[in-house]
């Protein structure tokens, strides 16, 4: 007789799990020996996965979730910095159980639970469909390894939306099944908390599932569904609502978001785009870093390639079947090559394909139901239309690499291109050899599945890992550096770029690559007339801009190189903290000038004029500022005095006793007359400003903040509190309330029913 634990061994979720482990487990292997339990991966897997992981654990232990990290750019809300990142993801709250710093000791080991969860949860929304939940095992596999899962792995935190969507569509099924609204509701909570962006997407595409899955023609029951759907994301949401309000808040702020260009621009691609889509949707994927074909670098997030199989299966399934299933797959394929439909799924914000993880799930669940059910006319023929397809776009590509059509190289590297070729081609006549046979072998398509899963992902691990730009010993020596660093003085910052180096220390600097720092840096570096997506200003390539921001402090490798002030052992030798001038983060001004004014001055003259006089928009310059603050203009701007002479007389006019932690900031004034301090601090609503515990106005300054002090000793205070966190917290109380009323009120009926 079996025990609970030999049979709870055998349950088919727990055979993916272990199995996407072991995958996992011997793909990441080599590098964790390598690196000698230090993993590291490539690019933006480095520069921001690892750092920002460490970053969110330091901000949230020095100031809550609704504090400020001085470690994003040049100071950002912890919500707005981190909520598309990790803080929603429960892998991450599992890293706070240990040392910040830990993290790239088990960064892997994280990795490794994130395929085998999403092979876990997979199982469980594919079993619904099979008869014979073994076909779920497989598809578990397909879903966790395929091309979406392995291209994307340069965005860990991307794998959390991956993991997490099969159970939001268990809940919509459940509910549709068995009128539970509760689980719904906590699917819909659980997926909105651990990405805000990806939610989006998916409850697009939940109604793309909804109309096609189970839109009848009886309308007075269509309405009552889709009530009733409407009120448990209402409810789902409003759980959420403490990290889900203010991410909205701030998104809505943002300039890269809600980028719908025109109507015909919306309807087509450039040839070389709907070649990339068609590669990815024929051939094993890529890594983001090193495309073989069409584009020597590409990071959206294309991939859809399922193991072994490929699209041989649903080509069949498709060819056979026409039912819901194969609507949304043709849906999909199509809204893939129109932007109006592809860029719905995130409110046209630069969708990338984002969302091909749930287009990679409907795929696996066509794939496998053919499985189980084989038609063998269909399947050869999809084999034989699946191979066509590969040589004439193998073909297709070479003759634009010949003509060099749109002025480009087609092909990068074309020993991996055919050799992408080959192994499409060869799983799918292995998938046809196999699942066309009179008795169809299970544990052969199991076994060639992972087989090919694990050769995929050894061999993207590898190629990403040969494209890093800082090797693995650099980058350990700066991460070493890092966990050494302490800055002597707390007003000024590090200046340098890396997140690696501010986010591990724990140190405000200038970090250069996110997407998510505060919307008023963006109106910061406009007055530089600079705008990026991602990377930010660099600070160094300005006369003065360095020393405004209070860059003081560097990192040497040469102890000739400066001010030497600390002295690091790191696994390539010395390094050292130097010192150089830079204007403290909060100082006193006595003039303005105007934007318009401003803009009027070559842009590497335009920091300097920025330690000479604090700017203003004009409409924000009232007669109170005019009558104590002397107007500058851009012809009155001392250019002869050096950066030194205003580093000097901006130091001499600092604030006192400057402190600063995730709550804000603190410090003494003691000017002789009524004064503005001018504090290189992104600005944004959740500052709050208190001169000896009295409310004041803050001024915007070119993004910044300007207060004004009397004259006197005071003691000034800056308070942080991200906009929205209050009202989406009050929100995420009352909503859990109902939620815990309407289950209590279920619980009861059922129990009245029982009797």
């Amino acid at each position: 007789m079996e025990t609970a634990n030999q049979k709870w061994y055998k349950r088919d979720y727990v055979k993916s799990f272990v199995i996407c482990f072991i995958i996992a487990c011997i793909s990441f292997l080599p590098l964790i020996f390598k690196g000698k339990g230090f993993f590291v991966l490539t690019n933006d897997f480095n520069d921001q996965q690892i750092p920002f992981t460490i970053g969110l654990h330091n901000a949230l232990m020095d100031g809550g979730i609704s504090g400020f990290s001085w470690d994003v750019d040049l100071g950002t809300s912890t919500i707005d910095g981190f909520s598309f990142y990790e803080l929603g993801s429960p892998f991450f709250w599992i890293t706070m159980l240990f040392p910040a710093n830990v993290f790239p000791y088990i960064v892997a080991w994280l990795f490794m639970l994130k395929f085998s969860f999403a092979g876990t949860f997979s199982c469980m929304y594919l079993g619904r469909f099979v008869k014979d939940s073994k076909w779920a095992v497989l598809g578990s596999v397909l879903y966790a390894f395929s091309g979406y899962s392995l291209a994307n792995m340069l965005f860990y935190h991307f794998h959390d939306a991956i993991v997490f969507f099969p159970l939001l569509l268990i809940g919509l099924e459940r509910f549709k099944e068995k009128k539970d609204y509760k689980f719904f509701v906590f699917t819909i909570f659980l997926n909105c908390f651990i990405n805000y962006f990806f939610f989006i997407g998916e409850v697009i595409f939940l109604v793309v599932y909804y109309l096609f899955r189970f839109a009848s023609k009886d309308l007075k029951q269509l309405a009552i569904d889709i009530i009733k759907c409407i009120g448990c994301g209402v409810l789902g949401v409003g759980i959420a609502s403490f990290i889900f309000i203010p991410s909205i808040i701030f998104v809505t702020g943002n300039p890269r978001t809600g980028d719908f260009g025109s109507l015909l621009g919306m309807l087509k691609l450039p040839i070389q785009d709907y070649m990339y889509i068609l590669k990815n949707l024929l051939l094993p994927a890529e890594p983001l870093t090193s495309v073989s074909i069409i584009s020597e670098q590409n990071f959206s997030s294309h991939g859809l390639y399922l193991p072994m199989i490929g699209i041989v299966l649903v080509l069949a399934y498709i060819i056979k079947r026409r039912d819901w299933l194969s609507r949304i797959i043709l849906f999909c394929t199509v809204a893939s090559f129109i932007p109006l439909l592809s860029d719905l799924f995130y409110m046209y914000s630069a969708a990338q394909m984002r969302w091909w993880y749930m287009f990679s799930l409907m795929v696996v669940l066509a794939s496998i139901r053919m499985l189980e059910e084989p038609e063998v006319k269909a399947i050869k023929t999809s084999t034989l239309i699946y191979i066509v397809l590969i040589v004439v776009f193998a073909i297709v590509i070479n003759v634009f690499n010949k003509v060099q059509l749109a002025d480009r190289v087609w092909i990068n590297h074309s020993a991996r291109f055919y050799g992408l070729v080959a192994t499409a081609i060869i799983g799918a006549l292995i998938t046809c050899l196999l699942a066309t046979k009179e008795y169809l072998d299970y544990k052969k398509l199991l076994a060639g599945t992972c087989i090919f899963s694990l050769g995929l992902m050894l061999v993207i691990t590898y190629i990403y890992k040969t494209c890093d730009w800082m090797g693995y010993q650099a980058y350990k020596q700066r991460y070493d550096i890092a966990t050494q660093l302490e800055l002597p003085n707390e007003q000024y910052r590090l200046n340098d770029t890396m997140n690696l180096i501010s986010m591990t220390a724990h140190v405000a600097g200038f970090t250069n690559q996110t997407s998510t720092n505060t919307n008023s840096i963006f109106d910061f570096e406009d007055l530089f007339d600079f705008y990026a997506n991602v990377t930010a200003l660099p600070k160094n390539d300005i006369p003065g801009l360095a020393e405004l921001l209070g860059g003081k402090y560097s990192i040497a490798f040469d102890a000739s190189a400066g001010n030497v002030i600390q002295e690091f052992d790191t696994n390539l030798g010395k390094a050292y903290l130097i010192e150089k001038e830079a204007c403290p983060i909060g100082f006193a001004v006595d003039s303005y000038i105007t934007e318009e004014e401003l803009r009027e001055l070559d842009v590497n003259q335009r920091a300097i004029a920025l330690m000479d006089s604090a700017v203003l928009k004009g409409e924000d310059v009232t007669e109170e500022i005019k009558s104590e603050l002397t107007h500058t203009s851009a012809t009155d701007i001392d250019f002869e005095k050096s950066i030194s002479d205003y580093v000097t007389e901006n130091t001499y006019n600092s604030v006192l006793g400057f402190t600063k932690n995730g709550k804000g900031v603190k410090c003494v004034t003691g000017y002789t007359k009524d004064t503005y301090v001018y504090f290189s601090v992104p600005y944004d609503s959740g500052w709050t400003a208190t001169v000896d515990d009295k409310e004041v106005d803050i001024i915007v300054s070119g993004g910044m903040m300007l207060i004004k002090v009397p004259a006197g000793e005071h003691q000034l205070e800056l308070n942080y509190c991200t906009p929205g966190y209050k009202i989406g917290a009050a929100v995420s109380v009352v909503a859990w309330i109902v939620f815990v009323g309407l289950i209590i009120l279920s619980y009861k009926k059922s129990r009245k029913g029982f009797k």
